[in-house]
């Protein structure tokens, strides 16, 4: 009788289990597109030109390979961002106009900082 017992709990579990499909569980997220950006040891943003989409989000991921760094960008909505050593910092952008953009590094790191920019096309 006992086994009885446990073999029809066991039965009544596995259909209950079957009867919910997977995805119903936990809805799907579709990851953002990535652009890792790597600010360099001597002052340049590697690559130092990207291209985005009007209205398509994308995830820029800065990593600096030497010293402190910082971007800003209110035209694309990137807000004031330190990047620094060993801390890697994801923006989520969506560009809502076409253009070229220059952002350079807001924060002093070198003899090279002067020429230190990211360029950012965005096209239709």
């Amino acid at each position: 009788m006992r086994l009885s017992v446990i073999v029809l709990v066991g039965a009544l579990l596995a259909a209950t289990t079957a009867a919910v499909p997977t995805s119903a569980a936990k809805p799907q997220m579709t990851a953002l597109p990535v652009v890792n950006v790597v600010a360099t040891a001597d002052q340049k943003f590697a690559p130092d030109h990207i291209v985005l989409h009007v209205n398509k989000r994308q995830t820029l991921r800065f990593t600096s390979a030497g010293g402190v760094h910082g971007i800003v960008s209110t035209a694309l909505g990137i807000p004031a961002t330190m990047i620094m050593p060993g801390k890697p910092v994801s923006i989520a952008v969506t560009p809502k106009k076409a253009g070229t953009y220059r952002i350079p590094c807001t924060i002093v790191c070198g003899p090279g900082h002067a020429d230190m920019a990211l360029t950012i096309q965005v096209n239709p």
